[in-house]
């Protein structure tokens, strides 16, 4: 464990535990490590055992995954408003599915805010890898997971499934309906061209 954070490992550790109003014979009680290895991983003196690190962290209640949290800013994304990335998803009954990206980068997840007009559809089934989440922001749709029956979603109602399954949906009221979808999978690939629109590439996913 050489190559951790030492210093920032005993910052987290010591501002929980003052957090919490223990001292660190407090805690050496508590959590069963001596008070001498408490002081030394606090200060970053001492490479913890895993052991001691996860019997302070259960201690503290605290998340011993946070504690190894590569410091990159660059894992952190914002994107604002004005900044998402607009595209045309398909067309259906002569109208346009609008989908706007509202992730950027390269995520471990993909999430897409998708406006279904009146009487339209996304086509035929889609199959992917990953897991995917679907929530309703407005309207009414027929959502269908093949082989199971069709799933009616309403504003504030929330599906998710393996993309493995074929999916597919269909607005099939006179408004337009709009929902947010989350996927652990690779999504279209897009690119910018010269005149500013997005190039869709890759169609053959969701």
């Amino acid at each position: 464990m050489s190559s951790l954070n030492l210093h920032k490992i005993g910052v987290l550790l010591k501002n929980q535990r003052l957090s919490l109003g223990y001292s660190i014979r407090d805690l050496s009680s508590l959590s069963g490590v001596a008070a001498g290895t408490i002081s030394q991983i606090e200060t970053g003196k001492t490479s913890p055992n895993l052991v001691s690190v996860h019997a302070l962290c259960e201690t503290l209640g605290f998340p011993i995954s946070a504690l190894f949290v590569e410091e990159n800013s660059d894992q952190i994304k914002l994107v604002r408003k004005n900044e998402r990335s607009s595209f045309v998803r398909n067309t259906s009954n002569g109208r346009e599915i609008l989908e706007t990206l509202i992730t950027k980068g390269d995520s471990q997840m993909w999430g897409g805010h998708v406006v279904m007009p009146a009487e339209t559809d996304s086509g035929a089934f889609y199959y992917h890898d990953g897991e995917e989440l679907v929530y309703m922001l407005s309207g009414v749709l027929v959502f269908e997971l093949e082989g199971h029956a069709p799933y009616t979603l309403q504003p504030g109602d929330t599906l998710y499934y393996p993309n493995e399954i074929g999916h597919r949906w269909e607005n099939r009221t006179g408004e337009a309906a709009e929902f947010l979808i989350i996927s652990t999978s690779d999504f279209k690939k897009f690119e910018e061209s010269a005149e500013g629109e997005i190039d869709v590439k890759d169609p053959g996913v969701v």
